[in-house]
């Protein structure tokens, strides 16, 4: 979208400026609006940062310290929990002030891309196309609607601060004052979620694709700036969450990679056509890269990578680097528990989007706010996007409702993961903190058929057949 106007009014032209910032933050606030009237999911971790955290019901020294020095859910994220702090202080354990907090996150992040984008771009009709693809797309939903995925979101907005500090800086304006406030938004970034650490090649990547210059110095302390992130896998290792000892290298060897290499396809799948979605996927195990379809899941991504540095402008490369690089963290290299997940898509399909952004502007030869004397080329490049942006709108607006509270949210994962574990046990709990004692039984059963020696399981089961038979005398 063109933002210049020519030699028109000053006004007119203050206006068409702001344009597209208004439209992506309604399509963000129409969009997401109804989360406003949604609960927490405590099973689903809003327990934990929330509901029950001590260390967000005040700004004293003594939760500070608890803040910063310590571990929490398995992570190291203080920035994210001082968030929490912030919106404690503001809305106690009211729910609606979390999700609107989440939705102005995820709009100001939308409106950072427009601009980092269109930066590296330098076109902003592909940055504009590519901002509302991230502001609508379904596979954000669960970053916007989940309140204990705050973490992203905060990472995020100061990663793109981070960015567009060292663009001003490459681009020779503010001078070292740029550069040093994308470190200080890099730290902010680390420390609200440790896979903000890939920045750094992100910024080899602009170098070299983008800039050109191939100034790699400029990078190099943020590489010490990304060791923070090492206190993320502490956090994972004192929690078992990541594998270790003498059978680690036959697990990943075995296991992990050749099972992420199909789930990397998916994870386009699902950025073109998210039908599906769930918060727990099941994901089938793959225990050598000669099964089919791992070995085809590999040519694949050999021959994509080949084609597009071989024949696509540098623009695509560096699109394309961008959505690897920025799922690099929760990829699996370093094993975490899960293997597939709509959240770990919220930085990475920034890339896929500017891709897509790239193809729609070159088939129909670039959009402009400028009306008049369209051609029939253009005006159908304006049907193309309003189909696709209500395509996803469509989605994202009913997949929202899944989130609504813990119930509903369960029922659509079992119904999409019948042989997980993790969804038929917090179903079940879901369920007994509701009185409803049959549904919870039969969901604990379930749970118990897939892992039959789960003493936690055979404890809650246990306990809601004793409210069961209080509750109806049998």
């Amino acid at each position: 979208m063109s933002i210049g106007v020519g030699n028109k009014a000053g006004s007119r032209k203050v206006i068409v400026s702001l344009l597209p910032y208004a439209l992506l933050s309604a399509s963000v606030v129409a969009l997401y609006g109804k989360c406003a009237g949604f609960d927490f999911i405590p099973s689903w971790d809003d327990d934990a940062y929330v509901i029950n955290n001590l260390l967000i019901r005040s700004f004293s020294l003594a939760n500070l310290r608890g803040i910063f020095t310590g571990t929490f859910v398995a992570d190291y994220a203080p920035v994210d929990l001082l968030s929490f702090s912030a919106d404690y202080f503001f809305w106690g354990l009211n729910p609606a002030g979390y999700h609107v907090t989440n939705l102005v996150l995820h709009a100001l992040n939308v409106i950072l891309a427009f601009l980092v984008v269109r930066r590296i771009a330098k076109r902003g009709d592909v940055a504009f196309i590519s901002a509302l693809l991230f502001a609508i797309h379904p596979v954000n939903v669960e970053n916007v609607a989940w309140v204990s995925e705050r973490k992203t979101l905060v990472s995020v907005f100061f990663t793109f601060l981070a960015l567009l500090s060292y663009l001003k800086f490459r681009e020779r304006e503010g001078g070292m004052a740029n550069y040093a406030l994308c470190a200080v938004f890099f730290v902010l970034a680390v420390l609200s979620k440790s896979s903000a650490v890939t920045l750094p090649l992100a910024m080899i990547a602009y170098e070299i694709f983008i800039n050109g210059e191939r100034k790699w110095k400029y990078s190099i302390p943020f590489f010490a700036i990304s060791m923070l992130g090492a206190l993320t896998v502490f956090a994972h290792l004192r929690s078992n969450n990541i594998e270790t000892g003498p059978h680690a290298l036959a697990m990943l060897l075995g296991t992990v990679y050749p099972t992420m290499l199909p789930v990397y396809w998916k994870y386009v799948l699902t950025i073109i056509w998210p039908m599906n979605l769930s918060g727990f996927y099941d994901a089938p195990y793959y225990h050598s890269f000669l099964d089919p379809v791992v070995l085809v899941s590999l040519i694949g991504w050999i021959m994509i990578s080949g084609v597009i540095f071989w024949k696509c402008g540098n623009g695509v490369r560096f699109w394309y680097l961008w959505f690897w690089i920025w799922f690099l963290p929760v990829s699996n290299i370093i094993p975490i528990p899960v293997f597939y997940a709509d959240r770990y898509m919220y930085m990475p399909a920034i890339g896929a989007f500017s891709i897509m952004a790239m193809f729609i502007t070159g088939i129909f030869g670039g959009l402009s706010v400028r009306m008049q004397g369209m051609s029939m080329k253009k005006a159908f490049g304006y049907v193309a996007i309003t189909v696709i942006v209500s395509f996803y709108a469509i989605i994202a607006f009913n997949r929202l409702d899944v989130w609504q509270n813990e119930v509903v949210f369960w029922e659509d994962t079992v119904s999409k993961s019948p042989n997980q574990f993790k969804p038929h046990v917090n179903l079940g709990y879901a369920y007994d903190m509701r009185g409803r004692y049959i549904e919870a039984e039969s969901q604990y059963e379930a749970a118990q058929r897939i892992y039959p020696g789960d003493m936690g399981v055979l404890e809650n089961l246990r306990m809601v057949r004793i409210k069961k038979m209080l509750k109806y005398g049998r």
